[in-house]
């Protein structure tokens, strides 16, 4: 049976490539069978990355299984490991994080994770987050969590 991994927040442009090159590239797992499960819930990354995994893999002469979805369960069962990176309109509500406490008076740091921003960052990511580990109860129970998703102290407390 291959060892299941998924990469939720694949679609990222930063998270999905750069996770998908840390999985094939890891040299104690290329003595295992892999499946590495691509998901996000916006399909637009999704295609352009499963070709870039398969590329990859082809290179690297790695038979591993691949696969994309924006399934949240279907990606889940039976997986080892899931490894969680998303965002809620990233760049829509980061800025907003940062400027909106400036503009009453607050100084809101440069970065996602603390000041009142931060608190709306982790308010945001809660309920995603708390549903992929609910689901991960059901499809995946024995799996192990890497969370990558910021403010990741805050997720991490709530989780």
């Amino acid at each position: 049976m291959p060892l299941k991994i998924v990469l939720i927040g694949a679609g990222s442009q930063e998270f999905g490539p750069a996770s998908i090159r840390d999985v094939l590239l890891s040299e104690i797992l290329a003595r295992r069978d892999i499946h590495l499960v691509l998901m996000d819930k916006n399909a637009t990354e999704l295609p352009g990355h499963l070709r870039y995994a398969r590329d990859i893999a082809a290179r690297l002469g790695r038979q591993t299984h691949l696969s994309a979805t924006t399934d949240l369960s279907e990606a889940l069962e039976g997986a080892d490991f899931v490894i969680s990176a998303i965002e809620v309109r990233r760049y829509f509500y980061w800025s907003q994080d940062f400027h909106i406490p400036r503009k009453y008076g607050f100084r809101q740091i440069y970065g996602e994770n603390g000041g009142p921003g931060g608190l709306f960052h982790a308010l945001r990511n809660f309920a995603p987050m708390e549903e992929i580990v609910r689901a991960m109860e059901v499809h995946c129970p024995e799996a192990w969590l890497l969370n990558y998703t910021n403010p990741l102290t805050k997720i991490c407390q709530m989780l």
